[in-house]
């Protein structure tokens, strides 16, 4: 029996199903039909955002499916606006979106997330919305007759009702740090 040696073993391409934590197949199998896919392209050419921009959902699955676990540290699984088109013209009901959030989510537990999206986590996390509110902005919605600041969770936080957001913060804004940033520590 030939033994693969270990730095043969670290530098494989594409991996085996014992290289996967064991969640990881059956969490999309559960929200998806991956299994299903037949390579048809239905996916690629449905997606606005592949018009525009690199993403190749066809080509996300396909790695995904033969155990390519370089498709965690592609940029490309960012790109998806989430606009579901490839979900709904999908003639094997794959569910390619939610491949692709899974991918999103299994990607930001091993801290490659991208940081547009990491960005985003941070402003929820310090303003209690995805896009801080300027001066501008609370002038505006005053002279429309709102609020200065629209409803949020951080506004129970000022009130002293804050036990539901703590649950909350423990989970939600639990993002590994920067890969970079763990690879310069080392």
């Amino acid at each position: 029996m030939v033994k693969i040696s270990d730095t043969e073993e670290s530098s494989r391409k594409y991996k085996t199903d014992e290289d996967f934590d064991s969640q990881y197949f059956k969490n999309i199998e559960r929200k998806t039909n991956i299994w299903s896919c037949i390579q048809c392209g239905t996916c690629t050419a449905s997606c606005e955002s592949g018009r525009w921009t690199a993403l190749k959902t066809r080509s996300i699955i396909r790695r995904l499916v033969l155990g390519d676990l370089s498709v965690l540290e592609d940029p490309d699984i960012w790109l998806c606006t989430t606009c579901y088109q490839c979900y709904e013209r999908c003639p094997r009901d794959v569910r390619p979106t939610d491949v692709i959030m899974e991918l999103r989510n299994y990607a930001t537990k091993l801290g490659n997330i991208s940081p547009n999206h990491r960005a985003v986590v941070g402003y929820l996390k310090n303003f209690g919305h995805a896009v801080p509110i300027n001066d501008q902005i609370r002038k505006q919605r005053v002279e429309l007759g709102l609020e200065e600041l629209p409803p949020t969770l951080t506004k129970y936080k000022e009130e002293g009702d804050d036990k539901d957001l703590k649950k909350i913060e423990e989970h939600l804004f639990d993002i590994p740090e920067k890969k970079e940033d763990k690879e310069e520590e080392e």
